[in-house]
């Protein structure tokens, strides 16, 4: 059991190291050029830090725990997805 409860907490850490800078990254208008004085210019990508901190809540529950792990590591499967589409995509433009 102890073994778990260590693997939920570098999951946790691993997956909010890869999901919070990129949504802070992407909600403050990526590499575009920012006209207005907001700072988040997209604030909808900040959706998936609240994601992953439902999910890093639900892993520390005793029902919930293995549904939280795969709900944390969505948004950084998401985020992977999209640079993957971009790479590909790019190559045959």
């Amino acid at each position: 059991m102890l073994r778990f409860k260590v693997f939920r907490i570098i999951h946790i850490v691993m997956m909010g190291i890869i999901t919070i800078p990129i949504s802070i990254f992407m909600a403050a208008g990526a590499i575009g050029e920012n006209f207005v004085d907001a700072y988040f210019v997209d604030p909808g990508f900040l959706v998936f830090i609240l994601i992953w901190l439902v999910g890093a809540v639900l892993s520390f529950t005793k029902k919930g725990a293995k549904f939280g792990l795969i709900i944390s590591a969505l948004p950084p499967i998401l985020f992977l997805g999209i640079i993957t589409y971009t790479v590909i995509s790019g190559f045959f433009i």
